[in-house]
């Protein structure tokens, strides 16, 4: 519960420093049976309370069905967390074994869900200067060594000088972690129009109503165009969220002309996402478009595929087993293929991030493009599927997370919210109203510096998962050992008892 407050109540994220801490507490007196009853409570509270938005925009078996898979990895997680538990140093293994996890959960099967990784949790707290030095993973194991520290404090085993250290490590990391810095390094800016034109009806029905929020963006858009002439100002690019349009743009002739006015009405490229025809008739492509007035006419441009599909969602997979199982599965008729990674966008002279929705939440999008130069981050997405719901503030909070992972600024686009502008500290500088059709012009600063968690991000990732299993293997030849001798010691137990 007490991780599940640490995510409801961003301010409190620290929480998650005295979950894991309980968590600890609990484990430690457990044998291999009571650990996977705990894993699998903890895991099923945090879940079914984190991921409560799906009940109302997907649906409940949705719900129940994600929160028991996912629980089952905090299940495996806590059994194994008990059996290092007998290694020297166990917190830290223990802290390995958990962020581990986190990291495999996050990407299989089907893509994996990152949604509830401790790393998320620091965002609105004196600790997130973590995220730019050691990034989502690194900051996770920072919080659970630090928990599982804490409860090797309170809990009775081990002797007192052992307990003192374990407090004081913790401590110790904790104040480490409030003092860490978040800094940045401004190479310049860009102004920068986000357009949310809103979706009708509920706002939950975007396919249902796809050419009018095409529409509402153009008459969005050109409005902004008209107020930016009357005052004579410029921006540098124009950013519309994902599935502005829902059909392809290149073939659609209705869609084409439209866009192809507004942009006209532009002094800046257009920055769109829209659904491309993919290689068959049974596939397409969820894609940010650039359209820019050039010389004599508007030349477009696709910019970016999103890498990370929602399955069920944007495809449906073993198609020819399971299509007949629901009704709901009619409304998912192209499967959607997904992009690959390096790519980054030019728009303006300036080399950008692109994401798609839940893309953002991944940790080969957005570092991956900032190695390659991106200097800052734009996001696309729809999410009104998810409106109003809790998904979009957590999504939002993920975006901040990155933003001060990779100190870059990040810009949201959303049919209907949470656009946002988010400066590379994770502070949120401007955001439109919910559920609205809006505008927001902002001045945002670029980078060209790397920060420590981006640049050793696949070391580090690596690193712990390799330490992970050397914990494990460790902790599986100790136990070995100790049954071998305990049976030695039997057999000569049982054969001085014979010879006597």
């Amino acid at each position: 519960m007490l991780l599940l407050l640490a995510f409801s109540f961003p301010s409190w994220g620290l929480l998650s420093v005295l979950a894991m801490s309980l968590l600890w507490v609990g484990l430690r007196e457990a044998n291999l049976a009571s650990a996977t009853v705990v894993g699998t409570v903890t895991g099923l509270v945090f879940f079914l309370g984190h991921l409560y938005w799906l009940d109302a925009s997907i649906g409940r078996e949705a719900w129940v069905i994600l929160a028991i898979t996912q629980t089952v990895y905090v299940m495996l997680a806590c059994v194994a967390i008990r059996a290092v538990m007998v290694l020297p140093a166990a917190p830290l293994w223990c802290a390995l074994i958990w962020t581990s996890v986190e990291t495999l959960r996050a990407s299989w099967p089907l893509g994996g869900m990152p949604w509830g990784r401790l790393g998320y949790s620091v965002v609105e707290t004196p600790a997130n200067g973590l995220l730019p030095a050691l990034g989502v993973d690194g900051t996770s194991a920072t919080l659970a060594l630090s928990g599982f520290l804490l409860g090797q404090t309170v809990s009775r085993a081990g002797s007192v000088r052992a307990r003192l250290l374990s407090f004081a490590g913790a401590g110790g990391l904790i104040v480490t972690a409030i003092w860490l810095p978040v800094g940045q390094d401004s190479s310049g800016s860009l102004r920068v129009a986000v357009v949310q034109g809103g979706v009708p009806s509920d706002g939950t029905d975007l396919l249902r109503f796809h050419r009018e929020v095409t529409r509402n963006h153009v008459s969005a858009t050109t409005t902004l165009a008209a107020q930016l002439r009357e005052r004579s100002r410029q921006v540098d690019l124009v950013l519309w969220p994902e599935n502005s349009t829902a059909v392809d743009p290149m073939s659609d002739s209705s869609t084409r002309a439209l866009l192809e006015d507004v942009t006209e009405e532009l002094d800046a490229p257009l920055v769109f996402g829209g659904i491309a025809d993919g290689p068959t008739s049974a596939s397409a492509f969820n894609r940010t478009f650039i359209w820019d007035r050039g010389a004599d006419r508007v030349q477009p441009r696709a910019a970016y595929t999103k890498q990370h599909l929602v399955p069920f969602g944007e495809y449906l997979p073993w198609r020819s087993l399971i299509e007949d199982w629901s009704p709901r599965f009619d409304m998912i008729p192209r499967d959607m293929l997904p992009g690959k990674n390096g790519q980054t966008a030019t728009i303006a002279g300036t080399r950008l991030a692109v994401a798609i929705c839940f893309d953002i939440a991944y940790d080969d999008v957005v570092p991956d493009q900032v190695r390659r130069g991106a200097s800052a981050v734009l996001v696309q997405t729809s999410n009104a599927t998810f409106f109003g719901t809790g998904q979009l503030d957590q999504q939002l909070t993920i975006t901040r997370a990155r933003a001060l992972e990779s100190a870059r600024s990040v810009v949201v686009a959303s049919t209907n919210g949470l656009s946002a502008v988010v400066a590379p500290d994770g502070r949120v500088r401007d955001s439109a109203p919910r559920g609205t059709t809006a505008t927001l012009v902002s001045q945002i600063d670029l980078s060209e510096s790397i920060t420590p968690a981006v640049a050793w991000q696949t070391a580090r990732q690596a690193g712990m998962a390799a330490l992970t299993a050397l914990s494990i293997v460790a902790a599986a030849w100790l136990a070995s050992a100790r049954r071998t001798a305990a049976e030695t010691t039997w057999r000569r137990s049982a054969d001085r008892s014979r010879r006597g």
